[in-house]
């Protein structure tokens, strides 16, 4: 058995040799080590969790984020076309305005709720397919949608 030398309180000490014949220290030592170790090792051991139930959870949070970079990626397109084949001068100029307050905003913050009449740019096959997404993947669009519309619109306009 390894031993180790340990510091008490002088007063804890007198005590101590009161009732040395009716206690065994390093028994009482060991015991309170042994519990607060369980302690500490039980706050930093990694959680025991089947590897299936986190590959499963690995595996859908990748779905729903390809979904909504698909999503993205088709409303950047749609809004490329859009500016780029129907939208006037006066819609660009209006959509540089109104749409101004989605510049540097992520999925995170955008509620779609909260832009007025985004529908009525959105190209109108489109429409129905979009309005019955989640809204997650409904803001991925409008993101998308804005961006593509944002930048091809900052390239021309300097031609102009």
């Amino acid at each position: 058995m390894a031993r180790r030398n340990i510091s008490i309180p002088d007063d804890l000490d007198e005590r101590l040799d009161q009732h040395r014949d009716r206690i065994n220290a390093s028994r009482v030592c060991a015991i309170a080590l042994e519990r607060e170790l369980d302690m500490i090792e039980q706050q930093t051991r990694p959680l025991e969790v089947e590897e299936s139930k986190v590959e499963r959870l690995v595996e859908r949070l990748r779905q729903q984020q390809t979904e909504k970079d698909n999503w993205y990626g088709r409303g950047r397109r749609d809004g490329e076309a859009w500016a780029q084949n129907s939208a006037s001068l006066n819609e660009l100029r209006a959509f540089e305005e109104n749409w101004s307050g989605l510049e540097g905003m992520t999925l995170a913050d955008f509620d779609p709720g909260d832009l007025e009449g985004w529908d009525d740019v959105l190209p109108e096959e489109r429409q129905p397919e979009v309005n019955q997404q989640p809204l997650v993947l409904r803001g991925a669009y409008l993101l998308g949608w804005y961006a593509g519309v944002r930048d091809l619109w900052r390239a021309a306009r300097t031609h102009l």
